[in-house]
């Protein structure tokens, strides 16, 4: 069953014609505007906000604090892809929203391996925003591997895999080598292992490879994740 118009405004959706007349708007209303009651004006705001250099600290941090209280889908949307115009300054004012955000996360291990070919949108709304931002935010995403907060390294994984399986370029010896220094330091984290491991099929090396075999002669869940992963890596080459 269709949603009718009003439901969809009641979620935030904005057709071109409605946000046509927020453009008169200065970026300061604007940003007044992504705390309106009214969600179509949410979406507007969200839409028409432009992060440049002399504001990207100060607009994305409005965008990041919005998104953590927005209940409209359509303006979650639009706040989203607004994010993911930025830059690094942008990355850096998510990062600490990371698992911090809705409730769709992976909690512990799934009951089974996922069957796509591809790589999958991370579930976490703010790594799945990360992951669609320019290849220049990437660095940004590694600090977070380097960290030693296992919940955001859990959620940034699925981002980092997702950015290098799609930019082929990110997919350096060096990058590889910050996710295998995460599994040396987490032996016993199931969940972050499983997710290294979907991660490394974005990373081909005769190291990835050799490490994937080792998971894949296990007989649970990461193993077979392996095969999974290693069957990614085979269709990259």
């Amino acid at each position: 069953m269709k949603s009718s118009q009003e439901q969809l405004r009641s979620r935030g959706y904005a057709t071109p014609e409605e946000i046509r007349p927020y453009r008169e708007k200065s970026q300061n209303e604007l940003l007044e505007l992504l705390n309106d009651k009214n969600a179509v004006a949410r979406t507007a705001a969200a839409s028409l906000l432009k992060i440049e250099p002399e504001t990207e600290i100060q607009i994305a941090a409005a965008l990041v604090r919005r998104l953590s209280a927005e209940k409209c889908l359509y303006t979650r949307l639009a706040i989203c892809e607004a994010l993911e115009r930025g830059g690094r300054e942008t990355a850096l004012q998510m990062i600490p929203f990371l698992g911090k955000i809705g409730g769709n996360q992976h909690k512990g291990l799934p009951d089974r391996v996922s069957q796509k070919k591809s790589y999958a949108l991370p579930r976490d709304i703010i790594a799945r925003s990360l992951a669609k931002m320019p290849p220049e935010v990437f660095p940004v995403l590694l600090q977070v591997l380097q960290g030693d907060d296992a919940e955001k390294i859990c959620e940034i994984l699925d981002a980092v895999g997702f950015m290098a399986f799609y930019h082929p370029e990110l997919s350096t010896p060096e990058h590889a080598e910050v996710v295998f220094a995460v599994m040396e330091r987490y032996p016993s984290h199931e969940l972050l292992l499983w997710k290294a491991i979907q991660c490394l099929c974005a990373f081909p090396s005769q190291k990835t490879e050799r490490l994937l075999q080792e998971f894949a002669a296990q007989d649970n869940l990461l193993g077979e994740e392996a095969k999974s992963s290693l069957k990614r890596l085979n269709s990259k080459r």
